[in-house]
């Protein structure tokens, strides 16, 4: 019987060192999700902070240069963004 207690102590610690290991590998993911959440965070309260300046500026590029040329210029960007997404596809 002794025999038998030895092994289940040996698997305790084995598992329990098994445990160890894997808290140790959560908390790196934890560490790095955590970085993660802080870069998307700064993000969103940079673009809060930046969507009136935008918007502003939008109005008085409309007023300045005129609704005709502005949507010639909104549409080349939109064409350009979509051949730089699509290249971008293809060059992953």
């Amino acid at each position: 019987m002794s025999t038998r207690v030895e092994r289940l102590a040996v698997r305790r610690r084995l598992l329990q060192a098994e445990c160890a290991v894997q808290r140790g590998e959560i908390g790196g993911i934890q560490s790095d999700l955590e970085a993660g959440a802080a870069r998307a965070d700064h993000v969103i309260s940079v673009a809060r902070r930046l969507t009136p300046l935008l918007l502003a500026a939008g109005v008085a590029a409309a007023v300045l240069i005129g609704p005709a040329r502005l949507l010639g210029v909104a549409r080349q960007g939109l064409a350009l963004g979509l051949v730089a997404s699509r290249a971008s596809r293809l060059l992953r």
